[in-house]
């Protein structure tokens, strides 16, 4: 009877053999040298991500800015899927995990706080199928969501220790590092190139240069830098030394300023926003709310004259202004792109919705269904991450909504109140400046109000190409929270099995 491996080494060892194998062959059978580099760089992915499923994790985390390189299937009018990057790292992660539980004989459980309400909302708008416009647009869409639970999915199973939690924040920050280069870039490079193979699918690698997003477009740039900005600040308030408390107050600074190049107002809101509301509720600044206010709205103003004062402009002419500009050459009301992009357009297509669905009262119950909106209006997001429940599920998506935000109180509340306590009346031997998971819990909390609280208001939705960073940025929070729950003595019982589990994925 034959025998098999059962070390990782061994198994590795024998698949990178087989790779090489298949390179050769693809050199004898005269495969172009960047079709068969792909290939073997894909099947590295692939093994890495089977021996830890956390690295292929970390991977599809790291690459799932990347937008400007993708293909792209047109599936009615001008509405395409796109197939971005990152997909090839999620799938390998999801097979990794499968391995790994074959493997070790576990079962794929996880005590996620918001994950059921998640796979409730799947579930619904699952369902919208059967109603939906245009049958095979819904399905594009329900198929991005899918992508989207498997990422939020893997993220809780996965991370699960303080390290693994920590080695997922530092790679938002790389990829908002890298993020901010493409912005940078976008400043002053053009780039836009189409291979079509067919007249519905293509391939595409540019900028976003209408407004600099570089790699991705402008308001999810500046959204994942705001992000980064708010981590780093938490990992300067945790850093022992001087020297890397001013490194990481700059690297602060830096993704802040990169923030305001895309000038993106939904984004710069929600810093705004979410930072003030975090004086003003966190126990150590509370009392000196109005002077740290002052300081940081002081600190934004010279941040945004030194970086991009037109951003001025741009603020002014998203809240109505149309007289003539500070910091630009042209008049606000000749500015196409303002209007392209600011409130006005935004509440045009939420009308045009909100008629559609008043001509069919049945739609008002049950909604326009799974992209429903956007192929009715004609837009690629509903820019309203609120609306998304509304315009794809109707009056059951906005009790859906309620109770996610119901569960979000619900599980935060007493965490929060712990850590007060513990800022307020410190225990024995207890600083708040050391406790990872007190730190980064204010900081991701922060940056959900910043992104999906706020920012959500006027970007972001539950299915679109955009919608994958909902997932991931309440995700992280999500991580977080567990982790301060088991610090508190409050997580269930059967993490501690699944531990084990997960650190032998790891």
């Amino acid at each position: 009877m034959a025998t098999y491996p059962q070390t990782s080494i061994q198994r590795t060892c024998i698949a990178l053999s087989a790779a090489l194998l298949l390179l050769v062959a693809a050199a004898l059978c005269e495969v172009p040298w960047w079709a068969s580099l792909s290939g073997l760089a894909v099947l590295a992915l692939g093994v890495a991500s089977m021996v830890s499923p956390l690295f292929g994790l970390m991977v599809t985390v790291f690459t799932l800015i990347i937008a400007t390189a993708n293909a792209f299937y047109l599936v009615v009018n001008t509405l395409q899927i796109h197939f971005y990057p990152y997909y090839i790292p999620l799938g390998c992660t999801c097979l990794g995990i499968l391995g790994q539980a074959a493997l070790h004989k576990q079962r794929l459980k996880v005590a996620s706080s918001f994950l059921p309400v998640i796979l409730l909302i799947f579930c619904v708008e699952t369902l919208t199928l059967l109603w939906t416009p245009h049958f095979y647009w819904g399905l594009a869409n329900v198929f991005r969501l899918v992508l989207n639970v498997a990422l939020y999915y893997c993220l809780v199973l996965l991370v699960d220790t303080e390290c693994k939690a920590d080695i997922l924040f530092k790679t938002i920050m790389a990829s908002a590092l890298m993020t901010s280069a493409g912005v940078i870039a976008a400043t002053t490079y053009s780039y836009d190139l189409h291979r079509y193979f067919t007249s519905k699918f293509a391939l595409e690698l540019h900028f976003y240069t209408i407004r600099a997003g570089g790699i991705e477009s402008w308001n999810q740039s500046a959204g994942l830098l705001a992000v980064a900005s708010i981590l780093a600040a938490g990992y300067a308030v945790l850093a022992r030394t001087r020297g890397r408390r001013i490194v990481w107050a700059l690297a602060a600074m830096y993704f802040f300023c990169t923030m305001l190049l895309p000038a993106s107002r939904g984004a710069l809101l929600g810093f705004l926003g979410a930072a003030v509301l975090f004086l003003l509720v966190h126990p150590l600044t509370r009392r000196r709310f109005l002077k740290k206010t002052t300081l940081f709205v002081g600190v934004l103003v010279i941040g945004i004259l030194v970086t991009s004062p037109e951003y001025i402009d741009r603020l002014m002419v998203g809240f109505g202004y149309t007289g003539e500009l500070l910091f630009s050459k042209k008049k606000a009301s000749s500015s196409s792109d303002s209007d392209a992009t600011g409130l006005s357009t935004r509440f045009k297509i939420w009308k045009a919705g909100f008629r559609d669905m008043g001509e069919e009262p049945g739609t008002l119950l049950g909604g326009l269904g799974a992209g429903g909106f956007t192929y009715d209006v004609k837009v690629f997001e509903v820019h309203n991450l609120y609306l998304a429940f509304f315009f794809d599920m109707g009056v059951f998506g906005l009790f859906l909504l309620a109770f996610w935000i119901v569960t979000f109180v619900w599980r935060s509340r007493p965490v929060f109140d712990r850590y007060e306590v513990w800022l307020l009346r410190p225990p024995d031997g207890f600083r708040a400046s050391r406790d990872f998971t007190l730190v980064m819990f204010f900081a991701t909390l922060t940056a959900v109000v910043s992104e999906l609280a706020i920012h959500g208001l006027v970007d972001y939705d539950l299915t679109s190409f955009v919608s994958r960073y909902v997932f991931l940025y309440l995700a992280a929070y999500d991580v977080v929270l567990r982790l301060a729950e088991a610090q508190g003595g409050s997580v269930v019982s059967r993490l501690p099995s699944e531990g084990r589990f997960l650190k032998g994925m790891a």
